[in-house]
């Protein structure tokens, strides 16, 4: 005869067994693969662009193992529109990009601008976005501390940081850029290309970063190595870039970061990549940036 206790876990145990087989669901390979391709295009466009592009390529399904399948898209049609005129993006294939000169579009804040792309078997997606306002920066400050090291001993920290003032609700990509005249160049020589070192200003691996829900001064800082910039250059410049970057530019690139760090991390769970493309993938978004510059001798 078994026990109330042996019962009780029986019963237990097949519940468990019900639930997960009800959480269980089926995939049908056939159904994966007969799904079709779909457009992906990338495109942002800002009032600081010289060149406005769009890049378009076909998605490929789950099971498809055909890697020499071209997803590059040369031939379809792309245009962009203010409400009022429309361009057409021409193909370059030395780019592999759709291109314009920005002079054709001209691209300004507060304005919405429509992208659509057709392809040649008749496939077309559209999407629009609204160009952000320009957020100029405040200042740039340096904070130089010091650092006990293992090797060299005590060495020098520039703590750069970029301030503006938020107004609230707001997305930006923000970054910097360290411009130097080599240390072994003729101080009577014209050096017309200074080398250039980007470095991220704020919190993760593409510079992004959200305000909050009340206005007020919002910064971004860096850590740079003094003491090895200092032998490397005999005089500095350094730019911060500050990107006032519309939603869908903020969601999407957000979660690229996310899919990057993941890559290599066979137990991370799949990212999934926002898209604001009807009928299609990828994402059509906007940016204005300023920039300011403080040079070091």
């Amino acid at each position: 005869m078994v026990s109330f206790d042996k019962k009780w876990l029986l019963l237990v145990l097949s519940t468990i067994l019900l639930a997960c087989n009800s959480m269980r669901e089926e995939i049908v390979p056939q159904v994966l693969a007969g799904q079709s391709d779909k457009l992906v295009v990338d495109c942002f466009i800002s009032p600081q662009d010289t060149l406005l592009t769009a890049k378009v390529t076909r998605s490929r399904p789950v099971l498809d193992n055909d890697a020499t399948r071209r997803v590059e898209v040369s031939d379809a049609v792309v245009t962009l529109s203010d409400g009022s005129n429309s361009v057409r993006l021409v193909y370059n294939s030395q780019l592999a990009l759709y291109a314009v000169k920005a002079q054709k579009m001209v691209v300004r804040s507060g304005n919405t601008y429509q992208m659509t792309v057709r392809s040649s078997t008749g496939q077309q997606v559209s999407s629009t976005t609204t160009v952000p306002s320009m957020i100029a920066l405040d200042a740039i400050q340096f904070d130089s501390t010091s650092t006990s090291g293992q090797v060299n001993g005590a060495q020098k920290e520039y703590r750069v940081v970029g301030s503006w003032q938020d107004p609230a609700n707001a997305y930006y990509r923000v970054k910097g850029t360290v411009r130097g005249i080599p240390i072994n160049t003729p101080s009577n020589s014209s050096y017309g290309n200074p080398e250039a070192i980007s470095f991220i200003m704020a919190t993760n691996s593409l510079g992004l970063l959200a305000s909050q829900n009340k206005a007020g001064t919002l910064s971004a800082s860096a850590l740079l190595d003094k003491d090895r910039l200092s032998r490397q250059y005999r005089s500095m410049a350094i730019s911060f870039d500050l990107m006032h970057v519309d939603e869908a530019y903020y969601q999407y690139h957000v979660a690229l970061d996310q899919q990057l760090k993941a890559a290599n991390n066979p137990f991370a769970e799949p990212v999934i990549i926002p898209t604001n493309i009807q009928n299609g993938l990828g994402c059509f978004g906007s940016y204005n940036q300023s920039r300011k510059t403080v040079t070091l001798k």
